[in-house]
């Protein structure tokens, strides 16, 4: 079982939205070998016909005096490395129990397949013991032999003897060997259940610090500007004061793929012409990283009202 950590995309609030031009900025040495500037435009041109045609709008054009995007690397937080290595840790302990689940049925089916032939090998024994005490019954039932006679008769029971005791002990020690499989084979089981117990226990952590942990993936930076404004109304002086807010660049902090990468800017481009959150579930302008955006970058209906609102 899988925590998610929520990803944050995080913003200024606006009090506007109009047309921007943007343009690449810094990407840091860190992800040179993850993106390239090249991949940058095309996920650009592409976020640029996504939002134009489904919104019959133009929301921002790429230009070399555009606001920049800057790509930067920011180490991981202390609570950030706890949490990748606890996810370690976890994913250890789940290769460990899907090992063993996968041993089990095999090992069971050896268990059972030398029980039965031991159980097998067992009734031959007792029937050949119950088959030489109806043998020595019959022969004590008659009283006199010939000496050559008698001799064989304990000649025969002595080797019967000697071959039942033969297969007896080859049954116990097939049956110690059954035991200690057994051993093994619960050995095998406590073990799962302690993984799982350990699993468990580490999940419920990796949930408890998560609930505190909210890893911003990218920021739209701008500052306020306050205007005053004095006018005289009906004889009286009014002032209004106008408060706007300035997007000045786009800053993306991380990304695991080239797809969470393209979401992070769609989010942060729309920030930056002036589009606020919405708490909607799988929306593109929700505040956390939606996985189905991931998975296919979109407009939802809801995303394209707040375009319309706002913009």
């Amino acid at each position: 079982m899988k925590k998610t950590i929520l990803l944050i995309l995080i913003f200024i609030s606006f009090s506007f939205a109009s047309y921007e031009k943007i343009k690449i900025g810094k990407i840091d040495n860190y992800y040179q070998n993850k993106i390239n500037k090249q991949e940058i435009r095309n996920m650009l041109n592409e976020i640029e016909y996504l939002f134009e045609s489904n919104l019959d709008m133009n929301i921002f054009d790429y230009s070399q005096d555009g606001k920049p995007i800057d790509i930067l690397y920011v180490p991981a937080s202390k609570l950030e490395q706890r949490i990748e290595r606890k996810k370690e840790r976890i994913e250890l302990k789940r290769k460990k129990i899907e090992n063993i689940q996968a041993s089990l049925p095999a090992k069971l089916e050896k268990i059972n397949i030398k029980k039965r032939y031991i159980q097998e090998d067992g009734n031959i024994v007792n029937k050949k013991i119950k088959a030489l005490n109806a043998y020595v019954s019959e022969v004590n039932k008659q009283k006199k032999f010939p000496k050559d006679e008698l001799d064989r008769i304990k000649n025969y029971i002595k080797l019967e003897k000697s071959k039942i005791k033969k297969q007896s002990n080859k049954v116990k020690r097939d049956e110690r060997k059954l035991k200690s499989d057994l051993n093994f084979y619960n050995q095998k089981i406590r073990l799962q259940n302690s993984l799982i117990r350990e699993y468990n226990r580490l999940n419920n952590e990796l949930e408890r610090i998560s609930r505190s942990f909210r890893k911003v993936k990218g920021n739209t930076i701008g500052q306020r500007q306050v205007t005053t404004k004095v006018f005289y109304q009906k004889g009286k002086r009014v002032k209004e004061k106008n408060i706007k807010n300035i997007m000045n660049k786009i800053e993306v902090y991380g990304f695991e793929s080239k797809n969470e990468l393209k979401v992070i800017l769609a989010h942060e481009i729309a920030h930056l012409v002036g589009i606020p959150h919405i708490n909607v579930k799988d929306a593109l302008m929700n505040p956390i990283l939606q996985k189905s955006q991931i998975k296919q970058l979109s407009l939802t209906q809801s995303d394209i009202r707040n375009f319309k609102k706002n913009f």
